[in-house]
């Protein structure tokens, strides 16, 4: 049986939930939305209010009609707790805090150190430091932090970051230990998913499927608005799927990161006369509809159609969210359309979508993986303890 301790924080738990999910409350309504009595909403909210994590606002109404007290409802203070991101990126590592309400209060970023994981994982930490030496008042509030890294992690671990050129690294403990906090690690993929699930494009949608468009190729699968993972936590790896190239051995056809990662899509712009020296410019060109840029984005809107429609095939999402660097070219609606009717599903059962947090998406990724946690319920039971992907701060 659950102590009474661990059902108070179960229900401070739901009513913060509750107030994130659906907004403003009064204390009437969060006791018809929760089901719990109006004395336990009472204590309950009165201790969030007392630790700032909830305050009262005027509605700017009367409770009855005619004179009486205004109204007052309950809402979560924004700068009530504060969440960190860090993304390990193939190119560029990035530090973010976010504040209750997803909103970003800071960041730094720094070219990746991909030779050695201790050196980059210092990086990220010293990246952290820096926005909270910006941004002093997060500190004692920070509630954890979360790390992308563009690979497999199991059990908090990075089993294969092929890019990187890394296998069976340790990583996150640094970050732990210097901070005191719980630490989180994931997917980048798997870590935007999330973020689009919580406070972006797929907030209304219990299921979707996150496509990662940038250097590497990766999705992340919501069911029931939780991440799924396998048995193996590497659910999502699907960048890796092989195209057919008759002709040549399976092992030799070239991967959907070849065709459809940045480096594919500037390979396609150079081999059609394209020029621009960078990724940004290539985006300037295809706005100008220079006809380099143009073919290039093309083909890789066919093989991005291609890959989508298998996915969709598959999994039968309610929302195709698509996000990262890339997704820029899809800003469109007729480049997203087009990938939509190349994709040949069902446009009344499946939706589709570009995040709008663009190429921060996987750094609001790594932020949202510590504020899931803030909002889940407690465990009640010892074997329900274990989070995947969390690093526990150790001394020394």
């Amino acid at each position: 049986m659950a102590s009474s301790s661990t059902l108070r924080h179960i229900n401070q738990a739901r009513v913060l939930d509750a107030l994130w999910k659906h907004g403003p409350r009064s204390r009437v309504g969060l006791t018809e939305l929760l089901g719990l009595q109006r004395s336990t909403i009472t204590v309950i909210t009165g201790a969030l209010i007392e630790e700032g994590l909830v305050r009262e606002v005027d509605s700017g109404g009367s409770s009855q009609k005619g004179a009486g007290r205004p109204r007052v409802t309950l809402q979560l203070c924004a700068d009530g707790a504060y969440f960190a991101g860090l993304d390990l990126g193939n190119e560029m590592s990035t530090a973010i805090v976010v504040d209750l309400s997803g909103s970003e209060v800071g960041r730094a970023s720094a070219p990746t150190d991909r030779s050695d994981p201790a050196a980059a994982e210092r990086t990220l930490l010293e990246l952290l430091e820096s926005v909270l030496s910006e941004h002093p008042f997060v500190r004692p509030r920070l509630q954890g932090i979360g790390i992308t890294v563009p690979g497999t992690v199991v059990e908090g671990k990075i089993d294969r970051a092929p890019i990187l050129g890394w296998r069976h690294v340790t990583f996150g403990d640094h970050v732990a230990r210097e901070t005191g906090l719980p630490v989180f690690i994931d997917n980048d993929a798997n870590a935007a998913a999330i973020s689009e699930s919580q406070f972006g494009v797929g907030r209304d949608s219990s299921d979707l499927l996150y496509i990662l468009l940038d250097t590497g190729v990766g999705s992340g699968l919501v069911l029931d608005r939780r991440i799924y993972r396998g048995s193996l936590g590497q659910v999502g790896e699907a960048g890796h799927i092989r195209i057919p190239h008759p002709g040549s051995q399976v092992q030799d056809w070239p991967t959907v990161e070849d065709v459809i990662g940045i480096s594919g899509l500037r390979e396609s712009y150079a081999a059609n006369g394209g020029s621009a020296a960078d990724f940004d410019g290539f985006l300037d060109e295809l706005h100008s509809r220079s006809e380099p840029a143009v073919r290039a984005a093309d083909d890789w809107q066919k093989y991005l159609a291609w890959f989508t429609s298998t996915l969709v095939w598959m999994l039968s999402p309610q929302l195709v969210v698509f996000g990262g660097r890339s997704s820029a070219i899809l800003g469109t609606e007729d480049a997203l359309a087009a990938v939509a009717r190349g994709a040949d599903v069902d446009p009344g059962r499946t939706r589709f979508a570009v995040s709008a947090f663009g190429a921060d998406a996987i750094a609001m990724g790594a932020a949202a993986l510590p504020m899931s946690e803030f909002f889940a319920l407690p465990v009640l039971r010892p074997e329900q303890a274990t989070v995947p992907g969390r690093k526990k701060p150790s001394a020394g």
